[in-house]
């Protein structure tokens, strides 16, 4: 037993030097959601702009030696080199990621960015966003978020992802 903790703990020693630590360029956006319902606002409050909508695509290839995550629009890509022996991943990427998050689901550092169908929402949500402040909105009312799934050839999934939501301005000269 006192063998394999040894084994083990120089294991973790020779993985975590291996390799400096990648930190990931990104533009991270939030705003405000709430169901129309609970902003307890009448007709007069608020004014809804527009509907809008907003789409990402990631591209997802993996094989037993790599794995590639890339945005349709060639923005951002990270590429993962599998190292069998240490049992690690070692990811460089290009680009700037870019995350968008509604209103309290920003987790920051916790949220794993190696995940495609993460950064499909992510990406969506963030260019959603921009749309409303190019429209000079306040809010998103009841977000819809769809995402879908499809298989492209042997080792590639394509994760689409589509936002949909009502923006509005609040009217403050009351």
């Amino acid at each position: 037993m006192k063998k394999f903790l040894v084994l083990l703990s120089c294991t973790a020693l020779f993985a975590s030097c291996g390799s400096p630590r990648v930190v990931i360029p990104r533009a991270v956006n939030t705003i405000n959601t709430a169901p129309l319902g609970d902003l307890n606002l009448q007709r007069g409050d608020y004014e809804i702009l527009n509907t809008i909508t907003a789409e990402a695509s990631i591209s997802f290839t993996e094989t037993k030696k790599k794995t590639q995550i890339s945005d349709q629009s060639n923005e951002f890509s990270l590429q993962g080199t599998v190292n069998k022996k240490f049992g690690t991943i070692t990811y460089e990427h290009q680009g700037i990621l870019r995350l968008g998050y509604l209103h309290s689901d920003y987790v920051g550092q916790n949220e794993s960015l190696t995940q495609p169908e993460v950064l499909a929402r992510r990406l969506a949500i963030y260019r959603a966003i921009n749309i409303a402040k190019e429209h000079g909105a306040d809010a998103l009312i009841e977000p819809t978020i769809a995402t879908n799934i499809e298989q492209i050839g042997k080792n590639t999934v394509i994760y689409k992802t589509t936002v949909t939501a009502k923006i509005i301005k609040l009217k403050t000269n009351r």
